[in-house]
Formats: C-alpha cells, structure tokens, sequence
C-alpha cells in the first residue's frame, strides 16, 4: 500500500509542472527572466504580474520562455495556465490599473491602505518605497560571487 501511494504521489508531482508549449502567468509583482537557468547571472528582460509566457523547455526548477521577454524564469515565479485580472468579485471583466495590481499583491487595496495610514500616522514608510526602488545589477551581482569565490 505504501509503495503505491509513493508512485501516485511521485507521478502527481512529475505530472504537475508545465511543459513545452503551456502557457505560464507570472504571479509576482516582477521578476527577473535570466539569460541562463541560475539565480545569479545576465537578466534578459522583465515580466510583471500577470504577464503570460509561453513555456519552451524545462530544466529541472527553470522554464525557458518566450513571451514579453525570452529566456528563463524560476518556477516559483509563475503559475501554470493563462490567468485573467479582474477588479470584480468573481472575475466578470472589469479593469484594474498597475497601482491596483501592486497594492493587491501586496494584501492591499487602496482603501484598507488608507485606513490603516489614518490608523497609524506616525509610520513612515519612506525606507520601505526606497527598498522597493533599490535595484541590483545583476552582471554586477555575478561579478561580486565570482570575485568573492561564493557558491
């Protein structure tokens, strides 16, 4: 019995990630598609949230894609399947605009944003928008682990 519950659960997880030709839907506010399937490298390009790729081939943890940008994302940065927004309970159409996204992804709308800055008018959150901005370059990034013989 348990030698075939680990083959189901092995098949479920083999099963479950994407392959060439799906569709993926960036599910984080922004991230990185690197030029080879590693962290720390050359990017080449940016996605957004919401953003559809189209998946080419897989490297264990990494898909490599086309779409607004081509090259390899983490899995852990996309859900598989194409992925609609919507401003309305339930999905049924609607617009939302990019502050609305980041707010949504951040747990917020902006009307629980602003109650909780009337709440709280002491909070400064001037050091969390400049962390926010803070970007790092990352061929600078793979020079410092290369210089610093980091792993």
């Amino acid at each position: 019995m348990r030698y075939a519950l680990l083959i189901l659960f092995v098949s479920a997880v083999v099963f479950a990630a994407p392959k060439a030709g799906d569709t993926v839907t960036i599910r984080v506010l922004s991230a990185k598609v690197m030029k080879t399937p590693k962290f720390i490298g050359s990017s080449a390009g940016s996605v957004s949230r919401g953003d559809q790729l189209t998946v080419k081939e897989v490297q264990g943890d990494w898909y490599r894609v086309e779409g607004t940008a081509a090259g390899w994302i983490h899995k852990t940065n996309v859900t598989e399947g194409k992925v609609t927004l919507s401003s309305t309970p339930g999905g049924q159409g609607g617009k939302v605009n990019q502050d609305e996204v980041e707010l949504a992804g951040r747990g917020f709308t902006p009307e629980v944003e602003k109650k909780y800055r009337e709440k709280n008018p002491n909070l400064d959150f001037a050091h969390v928008d400049a962390i926010e901005k803070t970007t790092i370059d990352p061929a600078e990034l793979e020079a410092f682990v290369t210089e610093g013989k980091l792993q």
